[in-house]
């Protein structure tokens, strides 16, 4: 369109460059044209501008309606109206009245349809970026903020010296997978989505929560309504219909509380929280969990190991000891029990410090299958050398369960070396833990069809430990030390708990083995009720291989 009207040119270019003010909202834009319009508004004859956006398909739109100018003389009821179509099918309409006692010509319809035009640019353009904007803070799927809205929150408060006024809170809704593969994903989106409008809603005033994707959330809480807010969304029941029948459901969380200090920036509040829902989700029985700086050297710890691993594998750090097994009656070296170190040159590493990081990452497996080779390997190397050796015993965690081939994988290493099955003890720990019992069972039936030895590790603790009797055909079980250290406390019952244990473990035809036996006291016990076998300090702690094999040489007595 040209401007070929005839007003102050300077008027009209003073009105665009006003235009060209940043805004970050179509509001904020429909004052700064408020403020610009006054003169070229007059200077065309009109009393009175008025402009408004709405979008009938998009329920999250910002509608609104905006006047942008209105002689003090009045204006005249018939309006010129502009209609245009936004990117997202939206309406912008515009209208301009003339001003009282006046009518529009033709020169002056050009000019305000010019106006018309420019005014929707520019509220167009401000209206996206908007968007654009609101996108970037705003959860799509809830609607509530984002990881992003909760970071920029936290850096205002820190500037502002309020951050220690709040404390954070990392969520993570429990059970979700079984929510969504029991009730449907439809049921677990509702879910989500009800918690967090119902979360956001509550801490309207009191703080922020933000969606950080999937089942985690996380909230900036004043610190007066932090016990409120946990008690209140700890657990949340939701109401479902799902093809018109009313489901109802309870959403459970799990929290990591971070008390914040005022020197704490926001990524150091995140990350505690982190921390502390981590310890939550592996705590038996305790979903809330408040930081404290112990958890986060154990963290950079675990990040160590971690790091470490792979390399220290490779250099062969990773070093395997036994720890001899005695028969009670005659002192009989009779067997043993592989147990891994890690030499850091320093200093000898104990499995405490390492193998509960390697669990959690599966890292555990590798390991496992290194120790049980280089039982293998001992063997081999004893055998050949005329040493008689003993059965040894080689952990496996639960872990390998989900290996299919495990048992083949275990019986190619022992042809590797041709070892007798005769000299092998699979010994299996966490078997309470197991969640695929009938994995379990063939698993374990293929070792004992072999000759293989299996034991069942820690018994005594875990409330399945004894439908694990039933469950899987394992020929020797080791009683967990707690048993020993309870029963030194001289409780009767425990006592007689371990006396029964022992009682029921013959009575099956099963082998005992007590574990972690250290003073003479535990050890008269044991002979006192006939427990055959130990395993302990008191006999000898965990060996290099070359004090081992003194003791098979010797064939020792003790």
């Amino acid at each position: 369109m040209t401007m070929d009207f005839s007003f102050n040119k300077g008027i009209y270019k003073e009105f665009r460059d006003r235009l060209q003010k940043n805004a970050s909202s179509p509001e904020e834009t429909a004052k700064h044209i408020a403020a610009a319009i006054g003169n070229i508004a007059q200077a065309v004859n009109v009393g009175f501008i008025k402009a408004s956006f709405m979008n009938p398909s998009d329920k999250s739109a910002q509608n609104g309606a905006w006047t942008l100018f209105e002689a003090p003389e009045g204006f005249e009821p018939a309006a010129l109206i502009e209609t245009y179509r936004t990117s997202d099918n939206g309406i912008i309409n515009f209208s301009a009245n003339p001003k009282k006692k006046h009518k529009f010509d033709e020169e002056e319809i050009q000019a305000i349809k010019l106006i018309a035009l420019d005014i929707f640019a520019v509220l167009e353009k401000t209206r996206l970026a908007s968007m654009v904007n609101k996108a970037r803070v705003t959860d799509a799927m809830t609607g509530i903020p984002n990881t992003n809205h909760i970071m920029q929150k936290g850096l205002n408060l820190k500037i502002a010296k309020e951050l220690s006024h709040y404390t954070g809170i990392f969520i993570n809704l429990k059970n979700y997978k079984y929510i969504n593969n029991t009730l449907g994903s439809m049921a677990g989106d509702h879910g989500i989505i009800t918690y967090a409008k119902t979360a956001h809603a509550y801490l309207m005033g009191k703080g922020e929560i933000a969606r950080l994707g999937g089942d985690n959330f996380f909230a900036l809480v004043k610190n007066e309504f932090v016990d409120p807010f946990i008690q209140t969304f700890s657990s949340l029941d939701v109401s479902f219909n799902q093809r018109n029948v009313i489901r109802h459901f309870s959403v459970q969380a799990r929290m990591g509380i971070y008390p914040i200090n005022a020197s704490d920036a926001m990524g150091e509040v995140m990350h505690g929280g982190s921390i502390a829902l981590n310890i939550a989700k592996n705590a038996c029985g305790n979903d809330i969990i408040y930081f404290t700086p112990k958890m986060l050297e154990n963290t950079m710890h675990e990040k160590q190991v971690s790091a470490t691993f792979q390399d220290a594998f490779k250099n062969h750090e990773f070093v395997v000891y036994y720890q001899p097994k005695i028969r009670v009656d005659s002192g009989e070296l009779f067997g043993g029990e592989a147990l891994v170190r890690w030499n850091l040159g320093d200093r000898i590493a104990a499995p405490a410090e390492f193998l509960p990081v390697l669990e959690k990452e599966a890292s555990i497996c590798q390991l496992d299958f290194y120790v049980f080779e280089t039982v293998c390997s001992d063997l081999r190397k004893w055998i050949d050398a005329g040493i008689s050796p003993v059965r040894i015993s080689s952990n496996f965690s639960k872990l390998h369960l989900k290996n299919k081939f495990l048992a083949s994988d275990i019986l190619a290493i022992m042809k590797k070396y041709n070892i007798d099955s005769k000299f092998i003890e699979i010994e299996l720990t966490e078997v309470s833990d197991f969640e695929d019992s009938v994995a379990m069972q063939n698993f374990v039936n293929k070792l004992r069809e072999r000759g293989i030895s299996v034991s069942i590790d820690d018994f005594g603790t875990g409330s399945s430990t004894l439908n694990a009797l039933t469950n899987i055909d394992a020929n020797i079980i080791k009683l967990d030390k707690s048993l020993l250290e309870n029963m030194s406390k001289n409780n009767e019952q425990d006592k007689i708990v371990l006396k029964n244990m022992v009682s029921l473990m013959q009575e099956l035809n099963k082998e005992v083995v007590a574990e972690g036996v250290e003073n003479s006291g535990q050890l008269e016990f044991l002979k006192g009720i006939n427990c055959p076998m130990v395993q302990g300090f008191i006999y000898d702690e965990p060996l290099p291989r070359s004090e081992f094999e003194k003791r098979l040489k010797e064939r020792r007595v003790y």
